[in-house]
């Protein structure tokens, strides 16, 4: 017994854990979390959380105070910095050319109304002004993360993921553009004792912060992409250097790594190898994930809630209040379908990570007082804590009914998405809206493997031949090319008609452009097939053709009496 008492003696206390043990236990913990969440058929991420509330200072003590979490800050950096790219990545101008209205009105107005609703809710209590407009700023945030991770766990796809990733990455670049000017306005409150004596300074001192973190990431990413195109390094460890190189700047200059990094992600987003050099951080993606959510667990105490009860619930409840009201309305004037507006407040309950970081600079801030800063981070910590336990159940929830779960798999017709149809297309025969679909393929494509002359001529060669009118009102015009990724396409839809030659001499107003590689030719076949199969559809025609806009258009498509027409690989040969 003495040999044991001793040996048990000698092991190193919660003090003493070697930071390459303390990683050790974070994964292990939030892995164990995850799969016992999974199990109970919860989101894995709420496992993480709990994982690491489990290790934390409320229950186990493992990692215990901030000097631990300290050594472990890099991790946390780095991961914040690959959800931001990733999400920044969504934002690409080929992906929501013709969503941009919906996504913009729904960001624009469920920040104002969540920022207005805290503020409002916060003085009711009798919150100091300061303090209230410090909380309105950090509730604009959705956690980037949370969302991301949910999305792929469901294995999420359709234009319902594309208007919330696009949403969520604006809500923050407007959640810390906010921040930086409020907390301008609360310094000089705090050294002046006036709010709008400065009002103008702390407009253009964050103006100019966000324009300069926004330089920093797109040079970062100019120069990355550039790297990408030498046979001489790496694209792991290019991404590697730039995310660190991005997020490290930042930091030394006083901006935002999170608006560099998200920014840096738009940049690669919007570039023709977007999914290769994005793709090669996937392998790492799942252990850096759980590393954060378990980290975000371990750094909360759960006694705080208990210490800010009433004005946390009303934070809370004030904030989905408004992201939702303003989701809803935004997606009303932005024409979104019921199934995007109605869903989407479900999934903007998450946050975590930015609000987490922006309460850090807040209480490292020396021009706010300490009891403020201490007082609003057990505001925001506590209710952070609730929303990410309930967050990725209602994210799952909307994803759920959205219908877009587990529909990230292969497709036989993967051009048939919202970002790939062009409705109101007006030409004044079938050359001239020949060429428009070329160029609008080649607009929403990547088509750096093909000229697109030399594609708009192997096209037209083709229709010379015989026309690809197949009557009702539709054509399918294609043509081949020597290389390329897949079969790619576009739909227009013309409401007024062109003539095409149609064999019923009927103009034409549905128009699928199909694009086929000499590689993929045996698909070709069954891609015509099931396109003509669906738009001999009589009633799918009838509503494509009185299709308002290309959501309404997909929403057609994507419809149950499409199942059979663009099935998913696997299912059917």
């Amino acid at each position: 017994m003495d040999t044991i008492h001793a040996f048990v003696s000698r092991l190193p206390g919660p003090s003493d854990i070697d930071v390459f043990l303390l990683i050790g236990i974070v994964l292990i913990a939030g892995a164990i979390g995850g799969f016992f969440a999974r199990l109970c058929r919860f989101p894995a991420i709420t496992g993480n959380f709990l994982g690491g509330i489990i290790i934390g200072p409320s229950c186990l003590g493992i990692i215990y105070g901030p000097e631990q979490l300290q050594m472990l800050q890099p991790i946390s950096v780095f991961a914040m910095g690959l959800i931001t790219v990733s999400v920044g990545s969504h934002l690409s101008y080929r992906r929501i050319h013709n969503a941009i209205k919906r996504i913009t009105w729904i960001a624009l107005l469920e920040v104002a109304f969540a920022v207005c609703f805290v503020v409002v809710a916060a003085k009711m209590l009798g919150v100091a002004w300061p303090t209230a407009l410090l909380m309105g700023a950090i509730s604009a945030a959705t956690a980037p993360g949370t969302i991301i991770a949910t999305v792929r766990e469901n294995r999420g796809k359709g234009t319902f993921v594309k208007t919330l990733l696009s949403v969520v990455a604006i809500d923050n670049i407007i959640c810390v553009f906010l921040f930086a000017m409020v907390s301008i306005l609360v310094r000089d409150y705090y050294r002046t004792g006036e709010f709008a004596s400065r009002l103008h300074v702390a407009i253009v001192m964050s103006s100019l912060q966000f324009a300069a973190s926004i330089i920093v990431g797109l040079v970062v990413g100019w120069t990355a992409e550039r790297v990408f195109r030498s046979p001489k390094y790496h694209s792991f460890s290019t991404l590697l250097v730039a995310m660190l190189l991005c997020t490290g700047v930042s930091s030394v200059l006083g901006l935002s790594p999170l608006l560099s990094c998200l920014f840096f992600g738009v940049y690669l987003g919007n570039k023709a190898s977007a999914a290769e050099e994005l793709a090669v951080l996937e392998p790492i993606e799942p252990v850096f994930y759980v590393c954060f959510f378990t980290l975000a667990g371990a750094s909360l105490h759960l006694e705080s809630l208990s210490h800010v009860g009433v004005v946390c619930i009303a934070y809370i409840i004030a904030r989905v209040a408004g992201k939702s009201v303003g989701a809803i309305l935004g997606g009303h004037i932005g024409h979104a379908s019921k199934r995007i507006s109605h869903n989407i407040p479900f999934a903007l309950v998450p946050q975590a990570g930015v609000a987490i970081g922006l309460v850090i600079l807040i209480k490292g801030d020396a021009g706010i007082p300490a009891d403020i800063s201490n007082a609003l981070g057990a505001v925001i910590i506590a209710a952070v804590t609730i929303n990410e336990i309930i967050g990725p159940l209602t994210t799952k929830l909307a994803l759920s009914r959205s219908k877009e779960v587990n529909k990230d798999r292969p497709r036989l017709m993967e051009f048939l998405h919202e970002e790939f149809i062009l409705v109101g297309l007006e030409a004044g025969d079938k050359w001239d809206a020949i060429k428009q679909l070329v160029v609008f393929l080649a607009k929403t494509h990547r088509t750096s493997h093909v000229d697109v002359e030399d594609l708009y001529k192997t096209v037209v060669e083709r229709e010379k031949d015989i026309s690809t009118a197949i009557g009702k009102g539709v054509a399918i015009p294609h043509g081949r090319i020597e290389h390329g990724p897949a079969i790619q396409g576009v739909l227009g839809i013309s409401h007024e008609g062109i003539d095409f030659d149609s064999p019923d001499d009927e103009p034409v107003h549905i128009m699928a452009l199909i694009v086929t590689p000499d590689a993929h030719e045996d698909k070709h076949l069954s891609v015509m097939a099931g396109l003509s199969a669906m738009v001999s559809d009589e009633l799918i025609r009838t509503r494509l053709k009185a299709a308002i806009n290309a959501n309404d258009a997909w929403e057609i498509i994507e419809g149950e009496e499409t199942r059979d027409y663009n099935y998913f690989l696997g299912e059917e040969d």
